[in-house]
């Protein structure tokens, strides 16, 4: 990962000396800059947008809140607030900051309050990245044989011959395959369309079966059937599907 980013924004010079020498014993943090106010700091962070940034709470003319405020959402990163003030702790977390660090604090202190830094700004970048490489996917013409599923920070590669089965779940789909079960935003409808139709076929109004995975069909009630999955699994097979699962086997059931 490369070296972290940082602003040190603090009125008081033995502050930001502080903060500069315990920040330097940490070879992932680079700091690029320092502010005595709070108009610098905009202007610093606007500019080189740094990873993260320990601002102080009480600076003359614009105060750390006020900071965030002009920052706006979009630009402020990540952020741990430095004070000898225990009021302002919970406008701080309301305002977003990641931590609050009361002078005088310990290098102990200080060493939790950057791990957790380091640690959320990766599962950021970790995020970022999974989502510009399903962004990626999702721009290129459906593959029938692929299916492209975000997991956590991660992006599987599903070959859709895997799925077993896949049942409607509100806005996502859920895609069976083997004793895995992985969410997927799409509509069921939509898959459908971007599945092989020789391959699978709707069983039910939530459901989609894959038909290399059906053992057998066995009868449930008012005309309908339960579909038997290899593993085991038992689907139901509505009335208004049954028609078209009939002229794909070719054959009346």
């Amino acid at each position: 990962m490369p070296k972290l980013r940082a602003i040190i924004v603090d009125d008081e010079a033995p502050a930001r000396l502080r903060l500069r020498e315990l920040i330097e014993r940490d070879a992932r943090v680079s700091i690029i800059g320092e502010c005595a106010s709070g108009a610098d700091a905009v202007v610093a962070v606007n500019r080189t947008r740094p990873d993260l940034l320990f601002l102080d709470v009480q600076m003359p003319v614009l105060d750390g809140f006020q900071v965030l405020a002009e920052l706006g959402p979009e630009s402020t990163p990540v952020t741990i607030f430095v004070t000898a003030y225990d009021r302002y702790a919970l406008a701080a977390f309301e305002a977003h900051a990641l931590d609050y660090l009361l002078k005088p604090y310990s290098d102990e202190r200080f060493e939790r309050a950057l791990a957790r830094a380091l640690a959320h700004i990766e599962m950021q970048r970790r995020d970022e990245l999974a989502s510009r490489v399903l962004a990626m996917l999702e721009r290129r013409p459906a593959d029938p044989t692929r299916l492209a599923v975000k997991s956590g920070d991660r992006v599987i590669l599903l070959k859709t011959e895997e799925i077993d089965w896949v049942e409607a779940a509100g806005v996502y789909v859920e895609l069976h395959v083997g004793k895995k079960v992985y969410l997927h935003r799409m509509a069921l409808t939509d898959l459908e369309a971007q599945l092989d139709p020789a391959r699978f076929i709707r069983i039910h109004r939530s459901t989609l079966v894959n038909l290399d995975r059906v053992r057998e069909l066995a009868p449930c009630t008012h005309g309908e059937l339960y579909v038997l999955l290899m593993d085991g699994t038992r689907l139901k097979l509505s009335r208004s599907y049954r028609a078209r699962f009939e002229e794909r086997l070719g054959q009346s059931i």
